[in-house]
């Protein structure tokens, strides 16, 4: 890095001496120092250092010099490197000519001939500190708006995301919503078309058995009642397997190599808000030297939502979940645990069963118990097996396997 540079300007050589002598002396090395014995010799000294990419920190001109003046040359310093300090030297300066130093050429100081060495030398070292630290100011003022440059992007591109993702959320949110009425729709005919013929069926039926005889006859248009009634029946259950065989190709799984570390990273970043709206503390030790997973990504990532998630459910806010990894080839275990309530064993072995209600714990949510079923369905679709356990009062510990990719 290159030293700045102080530029001594005066036409009597004895001064210029003298002047180098004390600077060198007072400077120690800081700077290089250059002379010159005129007005049009020190611009084009100033052209020569610029050029050079050398940093002019502080010129020190006489006033009475032949051809220009010093603050005539100060005021064109000034305009060609602005941030250079300047100090006028004479013994003959009048005010006019200090104040238009002071105007258009930022005059630092003026220092009148002859001259103290104490006070010459305070000069130039104040000067030169304020120079450097103009520099820094103006560093930190370049950094600042660079910063603030990136911040702005950032903001706009943070703003593209949510924007992005809101509209996502209402796709998602009007889907189910779609689902919902669908289910609605089918628990409306189970529980209203289903039981219309099967009781008039039943009706029907316990009339013909209070009849005495051993044979019992009856009209066609019972039996064609009772066929038409059956057919019903039977496309009403059609309809319920379908709807279930719809919800087991949602389950398809999509199988490829998968690292753990980073989809639980990922999960738990998008579940950062539910954290902190539950005062929830999540622990992540999965490492990232696991070895790759053969898993459908997007599934798994459902597991540990709805483990998380069922956890802040049915515990009061401020609970910790921890989740860890044992290695146990060819799978690796993967755990998830809390301290909240937790619950008997007895209710833990009924825990993944379709439309499970869960344990006695504290309900902030309603539901069916699909979630935990749904947790089971797909870790048995990757050849695995999942667990509960628990004690009441020492929370709930979830364990589920996952095959290592071969």
């Amino acid at each position: 890095m290159k030293k700045p540079v102080v530029i001594c300007v005066d036409d009597e050589p004895t001064v210029l001496d003298s002047l180098k002598v004390e600077l060198r002396r007072g400077l120690s090395g800081q700077c290089l120092i250059e002379i010159a014995e005129s007005g049009e010799e020190t611009l084009e000294l100033l052209e020569e250092l610029l050029q050079d990419d050398y940093e002019v920190a502080l010129v020190i001109a006489d006033y009475i010099m032949p051809g220009l003046k010093g603050d005539e040359l100060l005021h064109q310093i000034h305009d060609r490197s602005p941030r250079t300090i300047n100090i006028m030297l004479s013994g003959q300066a009048d005010l006019d000519a200090v104040g238009r130093s002071i105007k258009y050429a930022n005059l630092y100081r003026f220092i009148s001939k002859p001259w103290h060495s104490a006070d010459l030398g305070l000069t130039v070292s104040e000067a030169l500190q304020s120079y450097h630290q103009g520099q820094q100011l103006e560093s930190q003022n370049a950094k600042l708006k660079k910063l603030y440059q990136e911040v702005q992007v950032l903001n706009e591109n943070l703003e593209q995301q949510v924007e992005e993702r809101t509209q996502q959320l209402q796709v998602s949110l009007r889907e189910i919503k779609e689902l919902s009425q669908m289910k609605e729709d089918l628990l409306h005919a189970v529980s209203h078309d289903l039981r219309t013929p099967v009781t008039g069926m039943l009706m029907v039926l316990k009339r013909l058995q209070g009849q005495t005889e051993d044979t019992v006859s009856f009209d066609r248009s019972i039996l064609n009642r009772m066929v038409s009634s059956s057919e019903r029946q039977l496309q009403l259950l059609d309809m319920l397997l379908e709807t279930h065989l719809g919800d087991m190709r949602g389950l398809k799984l999509n199988l490829g190599h998968h690292g753990l570390q980073g989809l639980v990273a990922e999960l738990v970043q998008d579940l950062e808000p539910i954290l902190q709206s539950n005062q929830a503390t999540l622990i992540n030790l999965v490492p990232a030297d696991l070895p790759s997973l053969m898993i459908d990504r997007l599934q798994i990532s459902r597991i540990y939502e709805n483990l998380i998630t069922n956890a802040l459910k049915h515990n009061s806010p401020g609970i910790c979940i921890t989740l860890r990894t044992v290695l146990e080839p060819p799978f690796v275990r993967c755990l998830v645990q809390d301290d909240g309530n937790g619950m008997d064993q007895a209710q833990c072995d009924h825990l993944f069963e379709r439309y499970s209600q869960g344990p006695n714990r504290i309900r902030r949510s309603v539901g069916i118990g699909l979630g935990l079923y749904l947790c089971r369905q797909i870790v048995q679709g990757h050849g695995g097996a999942i667990r509960a356990t628990s004690a009441p009062g020492q929370g709930l510990k979830v364990c589920f396997s996952l095959p290592i990719a071969p």
